[in-house]
């Protein structure tokens, strides 16, 4: 995956939580954590290429894709949409 591409997977993955927190409950806890597992090990991968993904299972990514509609259907923005905005707004 590129950069950006991963970025973006991370933006959808906290996009996920966010609306399942804000509006509608989704995910269960441990759910939740493996997709907090997956959001950190793609940061880790942003600063250490060689590290290996690790993707949420099927069942969650479906999950994932629901929210994703749903938050497009709702106009759902989270909090801080963009969690590489303020990076790149100071450098």
């Amino acid at each position: 995956m590129s950069k950006k591409q991963i970025e973006e997977r991370i933006a959808l993955l906290y996009l996920a939580l966010q609306f399942c927190s804000e509006k509608i409950k989704t995910f269960t806890s441990g759910e939740r954590i493996c997709i907090n597992q997956e959001r950190f090990q793609w940061m880790h991968i942003l600063e250490n290429e060689t590290a290996a993904p690790r993707p949420v299972s099927s069942k969650i990514e479906s999950k994932i894709n629901d929210i994703s509609r749903l938050a497009l259907l709702h106009n759902f923005k989270p909090y801080y949409e963009d969690p590489f905005k303020e990076e790149t707004e100071v450098a």
